[in-house]
């Protein structure tokens, strides 16, 4: 147990250390955000300031989950760049526990995105969250960060055995910002739109935070904090069974730099 942790730790440290140098890791966390948070806000701001939380915490959720979610994912893609990915696959270490320390960089520096758009928010709208409830906002957080935690575990392994990955998953997250409700309420959605994103983990997260931090929300708070994290939990078993597939398939092929 101990060697995995230090293998997972060195590979959070080595992910992080890439990211500090890598330019479209700022475009994630710092520009992206900005553009999104200043769009948002004026919007909102122009027709009151009912739903002025989205706008503030919107921008910052986003590239929240481009740089778990995509920028840790083509990590994985980066190394079969590097010509290291068959190396990966070949060591005693188990696949996920590498995946794990890069998931958890990108994590980390996913939550920066939050810096750049609450200011933008404070200093060129005077926009400020009216109501923070802190305990609840910290839990809110903390599910939303280990929903995004799972999915980018979960997904991965996708990225290794296919270079087609990137392409197809970049296309889907547009759609995953308004299915999670992550700039607007879901409830603003086609009815049968709805229960896509009822399926989906950072949903209820996402919800939960605005809750938060909207003095007029209600709701069960503690009830979407416990949807959102068994919705998790169901995604990291059938993660279990992807990796297996993945490693078999990899060791099977031997073809991991053509995939």
């Amino acid at each position: 147990m101990r060697s995995l942790i230090r293998a997972a730790w060195r590979s959070f440290e080595m992910s992080t250390r890439l990211r500090v140098v890598s330019p479209w890791a700022y475009l994630n966390w710092l520009v992206f955000p900005v553009i999104f948070a200043a769009i948002g806000l004026f919007v909102l701001t122009s027709s009151g300031y009912a739903r002025v939380a989205y706008g503030v915490l919107g921008g910052g959720v986003i590239g929240f989950w481009s740089v778990t979610y995509l920028d840790g994912g083509n990590s994985i893609q980066e190394e079969r760049w590097n010509g290291t990915l068959e190396q990966i696959f070949a060591v005693p270490t188990p696949l996920v526990v590498i995946v794990i320390g890069k998931i958890l960089g990108s994590l980390l520096l996913g939550l920066l995105a939050f810096i750049p758009t609450v200011g933008l928010a404070y200093f060129g709208f005077h926009a400020v969250l009216p109501a923070l409830d802190p305990l609840r906002f910290a839990v809110s957080l903390g599910v939303l960060s280990f929903s995004f935690f799972i999915i980018a575990v979960a997904l991965t392994p996708l990225f290794a055995i296919s270079r087609s990955a990137f392409t197809v998953l970049n296309g889907l997250e547009l759609g995953v910002y308004g299915l999670c409700g992550f700039m607007f309420p879901v409830s603003q959605l086609p009815q049968w739109l709805q229960p896509i994103s009822y399926a989906l983990s950072p949903t209820w997260a996402t919800r939960a935070l605005y809750a938060s931090a909207t003095p007029s929300a209600s709701g069960d708070i503690a009830g979407w904090w416990l949807a959102s994290i068994g919705l998790s939990a169901l995604y990291l078993v059938v993660s279990v069974a992807l990796y297996r597939f993945v490693e078999v398939r990899a060791r099977v092929s031997g073809e991991l730099a053509l995939a």
